[in-house]
């Protein structure tokens, strides 16, 4: 229930190097294997923390740097590789215990944290923390096959049947096909060598093959970590159960639960992130078909056929937006394409097919890019004087597209280039014929106080200047 507050304490710890990384992730570690327990919430903090703290360099050349995940997948197999070869007492144990009920309960211990170091490992695996390769690699070093065909010791059996049942639902997934093929050769693999161990060995081997045979489910017969909120509500029930006089039933007692199963949480996550994906396709492939249709506009100049297959296609206000920044994009950086691609456009707000707004915010991006973009594509100034004589043109322009141009001459190291942008556009519209747009623009309040303001001088004579351009 305090998770969250004990995850945002440690990411508030600023870290400097990759040791102080090392402690927290050991200290987390080293909470799980002596609290089993509270395994899975320990996995949950783990979850929580690996994208809070910052990576650190590779200590030694060509190493990959020291990350979150890095240092933990070192810490799982720095706590494999030293697990103990046997839980039989050593000299040195008996020496140190010398009662044997402390000795016993020394092994115990022992044998408790590695049992508690494979149920970890599993509980990392179902948050994504580890593949199903680190899993593989786990298990064979348990259970696979030994030079001179040597058995694996009591010790490993249960180490695997400890982590299968961790696992088992998720990796015996259809959803993980190489995930079933390992647990079908890990099953046959215990099968196999069974009859070779002690009764105590078989029935846990036994017990997990019947496990997975009954597709992971299995009864609960001991409490399991809860919040204070389930254990009230349960308190709660049974409190009423009792003043109603009615018995605490089996299901009280027992329930049932897929053993391995992946939190829900995570495959919530997975579910968005794929549904993410998928709509990124779609917008994309309708991205694409806005595209083809101003494609073939830009062909046959058809707009009756422009406005059909826009309407069918029915693209949203993000797709449109896609559309009107990827003509200005071929514009801006080819001015051989400015004319037809202004074109284009024009013919999109003539059909009203595209707010005004939409084309104001994206070419007020394009238009603040300009002064840098002009150093590698010196031309690409025409593609403003075709836009905006063009959108000048329609009987429906609306002056909002103007105001970029405003924002733009108003900073005073833009206004030479502005008063050339001007200029531009005058002339294109006179070589269109257009001399009625012209005197339109002339006496446009929104353009004519642009040019005063990029032509460093009064309306009149900014208005003067233009005509006679």
């Amino acid at each position: 229930e305090n998770l969250d507050t004990i995850v945002e304490t440690l990411a508030s710890i600023e870290l400097q190097k990759a040791a102080e990384l090392e402690c927290v992730i050991k200290t987390i570690f080293g909470k799980a294997l002596v609290e089993p327990h509270y395994c899975e919430t320990y996995a949950d903090m783990v979850y929580a923390l690996q994208k809070r703290y910052p990576e650190f360099p590779a200590e030694n050349e060509g190493e990959k740097p020291l990350s979150f995940t890095r240092v933990m997948l070192n810490t799982v197999q720095n706590e494999f590789e030293s697990l103990p070869t046997t839980f039989e007492p050593t000299d040195d144990d008996k020496a140190k215990f010398l009662d044997p009920e402390d000795l016993q309960r020394e092994m115990k211990k022992r044998k408790d944290k590695m049992l508690a170091n494979m149920k970890f490992i599993g509980n990392l695996f179902l948050r994504q923390l580890l593949s199903i390769k680190v899993i593989g690699q786990v298990v064979k070093g348990l259970i696979g096959i030994k030079d001179g065909n040597a058995l694996p010791k009591d010790h490993m059996i249960e180490c695997v049947c400890e982590l299968l049942q961790a696992i088992g639902s998720t990796v015996d997934s259809e959803k993980t096909p190489q995930g079933k093929a390992l647990m079908d050769a890990y099953a046959a693999r215990l099968k196999d060598i069974k009859a070779a161990f002690s009764m105590r060995i078989q029935v846990s081997i036994e017990n997990l093959l019947q496990l997975r045979k009954n597709r992971w489910q299995r009864k609960l017969f001991k409490e399991q970590a809860k919040t204070k909120a389930v254990v009230r509500d349960e308190f709660d029930q049974a409190e009423r159960a009792k003043q109603s006089g009615r018995r605490k039933g089996p299901d009280s007692v027992f329930s049932f639960q897929t053993a391995g199963a992946r939190p829900s949480y995570i495959d919530a996550i997975a579910n968005q992130k794929e549904r993410a994906k998928v709509d990124t396709c779609a917008e994309h492939g309708k991205f694409e078909k806005v595209k083809k249709m101003c494609e073939y506009f830009a062909d046959d100049k058809d707009g009756e056929s422009l406005q059909q297959d826009w309407v069918k296609a029915e693209p949203s206000d993000k797709e449109a937006k896609q559309g009107v920044e990827w003509l200005l994009e071929t514009g801006f950086e080819d001015s051989k394409k400015a004319e037809i691609t202004a074109a284009t456009l024009a013919e999109l707000m003539k059909r009203c097919l595209v707010p005004w707004d939409t084309v104001k915010e994206c070419f007020s991006t394009s238009l603040s890019a300009l002064p840098d973009l002009k150093m590698d594509a010196p031309h690409c100034d025409v593609m403003v004087h075709c836009l905006i004589a063009r959108l000048l043109m329609l009987e429906n322009f609306n002056q909002v597209v103007l105001k970029p141009m405003q924002t733009f001459v108003s900073h005073t190291e833009n206004r030479d280039l502005g008063w050339s942008l001007m200029l531009g556009i005058v002339k294109k519209l006179k070589d269109e014929n257009a001399q009625d747009v012209v005197r339109k623009a002339l006496n446009m309040s929104e353009f004519i106080s642009c040019a005063a303001t990029a032509g460093k001088t009064t309306v009149p004579n900014a208005r003067k200047q233009l005509q006679s351009a």
